[in-house]
């Protein structure tokens, strides 16, 4: 809760493992505020795109394009 009242991000993405779990943007997005301070406002919480097969693909990318 902490960072995110310092950072103030519009958005924040889940990949990785947890990404598989679908129930956690939900969870997250009930339990988040509680733990925020009153003047920060609660950031949009989204699962990554390519799930935990992200990192994965832009070591690929990475290879691909050295």
């Amino acid at each position: 809760g902490n960072i995110l009242t310092i950072v103030d991000p519009d958005l924040l993405v889940i990949g990785g493992g947890l990404s598989n779990f679908t129930a956690i943007t939900t969870q997250l997005a009930e339990r988040l505020p509680r733990h925020l301070l009153p003047v920060a406002r609660a950031p949009r919480i989204e699962r990554a795109r390519h799930g935990d097969a992200g990192g994965m693909r832009g070591a690929a990318f990475l290879h691909l394009t050295d």
